[in-house]
């Protein structure tokens, strides 16, 4: 009976840990900190992270994904209005990785629109984006040296 209680327990416990998802301990915005220091290139860059008072309004600003489902965030842009961007998104589940993603392409879509009002540079600068992901953490980089962000980011994100 014993035998038979422990291996019940057992397959109950490891079935919960299966629908519950992977979850996501990557903090966004020590990270995007981290990329910020990096991208020396970068003009003067205003930020915004789920530290903010108004988080889940601001979020919207980067893309309209169900901020309920982010675990932090950490969106830096171009005080200038030009292309950089450097976005780092840590998911409470990383099985909502691919609509993040879809909701992020969708946002540099609406830059790359936005960018025809600059110069050909800019539009050409945010359709060489770099959207990345690693174990519910998702990396978005425009502008020079977004390679190399894309390195340390996936260096750094466990």
């Amino acid at each position: 009976m014993k035998r038979f209680l422990s291996v019940t327990l057992t397959v109950i416990l490891a079935l919960s840990l299966i629908a519950c998802g992977k979850k996501n301990t990557t903090d966004a915005v020590s990270l995007g900190k981290e990329l910020m220091e990096q991208a020396a290139g970068f003009p003067e860059m205003k930020t915004i992270t789920s530290s903010d008072k108004d988080a889940e309004i601001n979020f919207s600003t980067l893309c309209d994904f169900d901020y309920s489902k982010v675990n932090s965030y950490y969106y830096a842009y171009a005080a200038d209005g030009t292309a950089p961007e450097i976005a780092v998104v840590s998911l409470k589940n990383t099985d909502d990785t691919a609509d993040l993603m879809s909701a992020i392409k969708d946002h540099q879509k609406t830059r790359e629109g936005t960018m025809q009002e600059y110069s050909s540079d800019q539009v050409q600068m945010v359709g060489s984006f770099i959207l990345t992901q690693k174990n519910g953490t998702v990396g978005y980089f425009i502008g020079q040296g977004s390679a190399d962000l894309e390195k340390t980011f996936k260096k750094e994100v466990k």
